[in-house]
């Protein structure tokens, strides 16, 4: 897909994207992210063709067929029909037998394909909705916060499912654990500014944001601190009124800077320290769970696998704040020089 002059606005004045190229291209497996409201919804349903851009053209490949899922869908289901019934207009010419090897790979096993919509959990209408996607016909998907209400079993399913698919992809979600097998591409969505394109998954998007953080972070330094600036021993030290006055102009940008930056960047801290808290407990229920000893007790069961997708949940925000946190530095930075 060719995208170029892309953009959404309302009332021609309040644009949700400014014009911008874009270019996708075969085998391309893309993340999306950005803080809220910075357009990645928006640009999704542009590239599913669901919604028309106010500017700018948008052009398909030969053959592309797009395949598009968001909350949406699941909430959109016919809760009168049962599991099995919901896939099989998708499914034409497939058996009975073979539609339901295929709910099995999405955890709807025996029975299970009988029970109506109606009654299914949010976890079991996601897996529904993106089994009935993945059964139209498309080469390209486009894919709004899969992960949301899924639980870890149900993510793993829908990777192995990915990493099969054969055709393009674009992801909106900044669930990292998600993301980093399946995207070889990461696109940032900022708030009043042009997406940026980073060539690696969503790990190697955070570890360039650092370093960008850091390399500011050293700039601010080097040009803010009286230290970092050495004179000369054989020069004389000017102290007539205008030297005076530079020196208190200057004495009060570095406090400005660091009223506006320092509450920053210790917020950029707390949120780091709470995505590795987060993290490590994860890894630590993902140990207990794949522990031979685990799934003998129901209630031990229902209560990690509900602890574990609070987890999910509240990583999910806290890569959202740290990408909003970012971008307010960096956005301090440019403004103060």
């Amino acid at each position: 897909m060719r995208m170029e002059g892309i953009a959404k606005s309302y009332d021609g004045v309040r644009y949700v994207l400014k014009p911008f190229d874009f270019e996708i291209n075969k085998g391309d497996r893309l993340a999306i992210v950005g803080v809220n409201g910075a357009g990645k919804t928006t640009f999704s349903k542009i590239l599913a063709g669901v919604e028309k851009a106010t500017g700018g053209t948008r052009e398909l490949g030969h053959n592309v067929r797009v395949g598009y899922y968001s909350q949406d869908h699941a909430d959109a289901l016919d809760g009168a029909k049962t599991v099995l019934e919901t896939i099989e207009k998708s499914a034409k010419g497939m058996s009975e037998a073979q539609l339901r090897t295929l709910l099995g790979c999405f955890l709807f096993r025996g029975d299970d394909v009988f029970k109506l919509v109606k009654v299914l959990s949010g976890g079991e209408r996601g897996r529904l909705a993106l089994a009935n996607m993945l059964l139209t016909p498309s080469n390209f998907l486009v894919l709004d916060e899969p992960t949301n209400h899924l639980d870890m079993r149900s993510q793993s399913v829908l990777q192995q499912a990915l990493l099969d698919y054969s055709g393009s992809y674009a992801i909106v979600s900044h669930n990292r654990d998600f993301l980093d097998p399946v995207v070889t591409k990461t696109l940032e969505f900022r708030v009043g500014e042009s997406p940026r394109l980073f060539h690696g998954n969503l790990s190697y998007y955070l570890e360039k944001k650092a370093e960008e953080k850091a390399k500011l972070a050293s700039t601010s330094i080097s040009f803010s601190s009286p230290a970092a600036v050495a004179k000369p021993a054989a020069m004389p030290v000017e102290i007539d009124n205008n030297s005076k006055e530079r020196r208190r102009i200057e004495a009060q940008k570095r406090q400005q800077r660091a009223h506006i930056l320092k509450p920053l960047q210790e917020k950029l801290e707390a949120v780091e320290g709470q995505i590795a808290s987060l993290e490590q407990d994860k890894t630590e229920l993902v140990k207990k769970m794949n522990s031979a000893s685990f799934g003998t007790d129901a209630g031990e069961v229902m209560e990690t696998t509900s602890r574990f997708s609070s987890i999910e949940s509240a990583l999910e925000k806290a890569f959202s704040q740290w990408s909003e946190v970012s971008e307010a530095i960096e956005s301090a930075e440019k403004e103060l020089g």
